[in-house]
């Protein structure tokens, strides 16, 4: 199809037109053999422009949606494009999730902080994932750590707490619920001591680190477990439906993508 033709489907002749970002998205996945439907590249193209509108998309460096329709449109991620890698066979369900079995299964995401965060650096992370159930256990939603000031995890629900690792030793911020589903995010700014948390889009009591080193990660994100240095670890056994790595944002922000996240997830019948 060409693209003036999508556009007359998008809109009828006189809407916006597909966003070019979400149509570069899809022609990265058919690229890597899969492909997408009309009626998925409108939910995604609708999700871009939200996260446009908000000004979220400027500030984060990729987005990785597990609720696809097929393992490589899962795996496409969204904004820069980069093929993941599932490993150890973690199990995955169409518009649903990956889920993991907390012993070896386990997504290279392909996202090295140091060199393909731009909004990501030593001083300025930001982290957020979105479990499809509810699960405790202490391994990594996602997670890279070369040394404990050379770290960028996330911990959705370990008891009563979600935990974060942002270039420190990590701190764990009371959930109002006991509950991992949904999007949980964690974020530091600045070089600062302040670590941001938020439970779909909401913002939790700030949590107290230590000063951050000033280098990012070297080693690649792992989603459902952590890349210790190269080698996995921390395994999560939990359904992950949702990744998003960059640069802090505003409290608005935070809203606004966990708005445009849930609607992309309530579309495909994966919101919780």
């Amino acid at each position: 199809m060409t693209i003036a033709f999508l556009n007359r489907l998008r809109g009828g002749g006189s809407g916006r037109a597909f966003d070019a970002d979400a149509l570069s998205w899809r022609d990265a996945v058919a690229a890597n053999g899969g492909a997408v439907s009309l009626a998925r590249l409108i939910i995604v193209d609708q999700f871009v422009f939200s996260e446009k509108a908000s000004g979220a998309w400027t500030l984060t460096d990729d987005y990785w949606a597990f609720w696809a329709e097929s393992e490589i449109q899962a795996l496409t991620s969204l904004k820069q494009r980069r093929l993941a890698t599932a490993a150890n066979s973690p199990v995955f369900t169409i518009d649903r999730s990956y889920a993991g079995d907390g012993a070896t299964s386990y997504i290279n995401l392909g996202f090295v902080p140091a060199t393909h965060g731009v909004n990501c650096t030593g001083t300025n992370q930001r982290i957020g994932s979105y479990e499809c159930t509810n699960v405790t256990n202490s391994g990594r939603s996602a997670g890279a750590f070369d040394t404990s000031t050379r770290v960028l995890s996330l911990l959705n629900r370990n008891a009563t707490n979600m935990a974060g690792h942002l270039n420190h030793v990590g701190v764990s911020v009371p959930l109002t619920l006991a509950d991992s589903r949904g999007l949980k995010v964690v974020s530091r700014a600045g070089g600062g001591t302040a670590v941001l948390a938020y439970d779909r889009g909401m913002r939790l009591p700030d949590a107290v680190a230590a000063a951050p080193g000033s280098a990012a990660p070297t080693s690649s994100l792992f989603a459902l477990a952590r890349n210790n240095a190269g080698t996995p670890d921390l395994f999560r056994a939990a359904s992950l439906g949702f990744v998003v790595v960059g640069g802090p944002l505003s409290d608005a922000q935070e809203l606004a993508q966990y708005n445009a996240v849930q609607a992309w997830a309530t579309s495909v019948g994966a919101q919780v």
